[in-house]
């Protein structure tokens, strides 16, 4: 099968993205480039404080390059991350296991789409000290493993204070294995995921569409913070945290905020939308779910390390404290049903008229539901920098 990489343009190429805010960096200097031995060569080169803008084209990767140069920025120059497509070689040829490996600090990728490789679209090494990284505008897309993957050393040291923002993390189909995550980030710190789409993170039909979490962060990862994404058909949503670790205080993640997160997925193989495991001092607040598979829950906190907030959700299903969490919830929506959306089969949890009730619905359910979940009364979108499918529910610009 021949995949495309093509996405709606969701930032141009001006200095601060129309949808969130963000800038990119300043240089002292830049570079164009227009082919992959051109990209390649530009980065092998660079010095410290240069932007290397990348014009409109098919850059097709066959060898692994890294980028060790800290303060650099890979940008797409037109702003479209639709023109700009880096490609590998294919997710079964393992010559090329990541396209773009981040090792080094302060360097920002943007405007271009990435994919069909073997292993990962981006990988920012934090056993090298790629910290503060930022990712943004990005369309990352069939990987053998995960789509972007924050690894650390044996010191257990992750990549710090990341950025991945305004960008879609999917598969067109699925995954090739149930190995696979949107973004999974080792012993990292002070990471922010925003205003991203994650779709179809799962795995083959013939293994139950069994897959990691769309966006999981562990192994010791702290003060993460993901808002304002849209997670639509994954097997699995949002995770801090997996299991304890050896030693004191066990914890797998400390910390974070999960919040105005939309989670979506009507197939009964759907697992968890959010779930903590081993992870202290965490805050869920203000998520829209909507997951239908054969779990009494849809919202869980997990082994005696865990100490959570959950509050102020709309969720069809029950929010569990497992195997000795400890959990204070407040203001939570547990009863949800798919006709209060928008269009819960494209993702879209806004409210119909702030769920009006139907006759025989508890008094002020209307009014409480308004107050609820990840949209203010009057949402425009179901979240910023979302891109919707095309009609028939394709993936943008794939094709068979």
């Amino acid at each position: 099968m021949t995949v495309i990489l093509a996405i709606i343009v969701a930032c141009s190429a001006a200095d601060r993205c129309p949808e969130c805010g963000w800038q990119p960096r300043t240089t002292e200097t830049s570079v164009e480039v227009g082919t992959a031995e051109e990209l390649i060569a530009a980065v092998g080169r660079a010095r410290p404080n240069t932007t290397i803008f990348l014009r409109d084209g098919v850059y097709q990767i066959n060898r692994w390059f890294e980028v060790a140069v800290p303060d650099i920025v890979i940008r797409g120059r037109s702003g479209d991350r639709n023109k700009v497509v880096l490609r590998g070689p294919g997710v079964d040829e393992h010559q090329v296991g990541t396209i773009l490996s981040v090792g080094a600090p302060r360097v920002t990728i943007a405007d271009l789409s990435v994919g069909l490789v073997a292993h990962h679209g981006v990988q920012v090494r934090g056993e090298l000290g790629a910290d503060d990284v930022e990712l943004h505008n990005l369309r990352v897309v069939e990987t053998g493993q995960q789509l972007v993957k924050g690894s650390m050393g044996e010191d257990g040291r992750g990549p710090h204070r990341g950025l991945l923002s305004c960008s879609t993390l999917e598969y067109v189909d699925h995954a090739p294995s149930s190995y696979t995550n949107g973004v999974d980030v080792l012993g990292g710190r002070g990471w922010v995921v925003r205003d991203c789409v994650f779709r179809r993170i799962r795995g083959p039909e013939a293994e139950g569409h069994r897959a990691g979490p769309a966006v999981l962060f562990w192994h010791g990862s702290r003060d993460t913070i993901v808002e304002r994404n849209l997670v639509l058909d994954c097997y699995r949503g949002i995770a801090f945290g997996l299991e304890p670790r050896a030693g004191d205080p066990g914890a797998d993640h400390l910390g974070g905020v999960i919040r105005r997160n939309a989670i979506c997925n009507r197939s009964p193989w759907a697992d968890e939308a959010i779930e903590v495991g081993a992870c202290p001092d965490v805050l869920i607040d203000h998520n829209t779910v909507l997951v239908e598979g054969k779990l009494r829950w849809s919202i869980s906190v997990r082994f005696p390390e865990t100490a959570a907030t959950v509050r102020n959700n709309l969720t069809n299903n029950s929010v569990a404290a497992r195997d000795g969490a400890r959990l204070e919830q407040s203001a939570n929506i547990l009863d949800a049903r798919p006709e209060w959306f928008v269009d819960p089969d494209r993702g879209d949890l806004r409210l119909v008229g702030y769920a009006t009730p139907s006759p025989g619905d508890r008094p002020g359910i209307s009014g409480l539901a308004a107050g609820v979940g990840a949209f203010e009364p009057g949402a425009k979108r179901p979240t910023p920098g979302r891109q919707p499918d095309p009609p028939g529910g394709r993936a943008p610009g794939a094709h068979p």
